[in-house]
């Protein structure tokens, strides 16, 4: 095989490769309006896109199905925004923990944690320090049929307690204008008060 035709069978190979995405948007697109989008999305390419989109956090490993699920709870939180519903979906697909919400008085949402917080790695949130130290955390898993523990250390430039990249941000994100949402754990202790 000569260089010229390596090389043209390789643009070929991206050619073909750019018309499949560009069928899966279009394809996509035309379903846009339906729900569920997980019947529609079936490249992960597109799933990790939308998800970027939607700043919905992932992990390389999941499945198409997965990442879907995860884009139609934010498309139906998107179209019902400060509803119980909305509220209770997005702590299921971003924290994966169940809530339940109840509004003592007029403007406030009572939100209490049914279990723990469950990302996709275990992080405490810590606060803010003065000190230019980067945070470090410390991750223990076990791979599949092994019975022995392994770990590892994030180090983070931050992840102070209110700030971007923080789990408090993101639930303060979820207020509507002009409530005050209070979070409280399992045993009914305040964890902390947000105002929109």
């Amino acid at each position: 095989m000569t260089r010229n035709s390596q090389l043209d069978k390789f643009i070929q190979n991206e050619l073909h490769f750019a018309n499949v995405i560009l069928s899966e948007l279009k394809s996509l697109n035309s379903n846009f309006s339906n729900l569920p989008i997980s019947k529609h999305c079936t490249s992960k390419f597109i799933a990790i896109w939308l998800s970027n989109i939607f700043n919905i956090f992932y992990v390389e490993t999941q499945t198409v199905g997965d990442l879907a699920k995860n884009i139609d709870s934010i498309i139906y939180c998107l179209k019902h925004i400060g509803t119980d519903a909305s509220l209770t979906r997005m702590f299921k697909t971003f924290l994966n923990v169940d809530i339940e919400i109840t509004v003592p008085s007029d403007g406030v949402i009572n939100i209490k944690l049914l279990g723990a917080i469950k990302t996709n790695f275990i992080a405490k949130i810590s606060p803010s320090s003065n000190t230019n130290k980067n945070k470090k955390i410390r991750i223990s898993y076990k791979l599949p049929n092994n019975e022995h523990m392994k770990c590892g250390t994030l180090i983070f430039n931050y992840l102070p307690k209110g700030y971007a990249h923080s789990i408090y941000t993101f639930i303060k994100s979820l207020i509507p204008v002009g409530r005050t949402l209070k979070l409280q754990d399992q045993d009914n202790n305040e964890i902390i008060t947000f105002n929109s």
